[in-house]
C-alpha cells in the first residue's frame, strides 16, 4: 500500500519527515549532515562559550583589544548616543561605534540581562537599523570569550 500511494506522488514517509521538520523551523539541509559533523560543530560553538577562567577581563576590554588588534584600519568610539548621528530623542549609549572610511559600520551594545525590555535601548537598535549600521549585543554576564567575539565582528567588517 505505501508503495502504492508514493508511486502516485501521494503520501511518503520522507515527504511527510520533510514537512515536519521545517515546520519545527529546521532547514532542509541539516537532513544531510552526518552526525559526527554536527558533534563537531556543536563542540566548537560550545567552547566558544566557555568559561575562560584565565582571561579576567570584562567583556568591554575584551572587544577592545580585539578591536586594536585585529581591525587597525578600522576606527572606533566608545560611549557614542545616537544624537551625536542626529538623532532626535532619547537613546541609550552604543558601547562602541565602529567606522570604515569615516561611515558608521557596527555599534556593538553591551548589554545586562534586562537591557532589552527598555524603550531607550530599542530606540537605539532602531535608529542603527535605520542608518544601515549592523547592531550587535554582548551580554555582559556571559563568557565572551576573544574567539567568539573577534568572530563575531569578523563577520561584519
Amino acid at each position: 500500500l505505501q508503495e502504492e500511494f508514493e508511486a502516485a506522488g501521494g503520501y511518503s514517509w520522507e515527504s511527510e519527515m520533510k514537512t515536519v521538520f521545517t515546520r519545527f523551523g529546521f532547514d532542509l539541509s541539516d537532513l544531510k549532515k552526518k552526525i559526527a559533523e554536527e558533534a563537531e560543530e556543536k563542540e566548537k560553538i560550545d567552547k566558544l562559550f566557555e568559561e575562560d577562567e584565565e582571561d579576567p577581563r570584562n567583556c568591554r576590554d575584551k572587544i577592545r583589544d580585539v578591536l586594536i588588534h585585529e581591525f587597525p584600519d578600522n576606527k572606533f568610539m566608545e560611549d557614542v548616543c545616537p544624537r551625536d548621528l542626529g538623532g532626535q530623542g532619547r537613546f541609550m549609549n552604543y558601547s562602541f561605534l565602529i567606522c570604515q572610511e569615516d561611515v558608521a559600520k557596527v555599534a556593538i551594545m553591551i548589554i545586562g540581562k534586562t537591557t532589552t525590555s527598555h524603550r531607550e535601548y530599542r530606540w537605539s537598535k532602531e535608529f542603527a537599523q535605520a542608518h544601515n549600521i549592523t547592531f550587535l549585543n554582548f551580554v555582559e554576564h556571559y563568557p565572551n570569550k576573544v574567539e567568539y567575539i573577534s568572530e563575531r565582528l569578523h563577520k561584519y567588517l
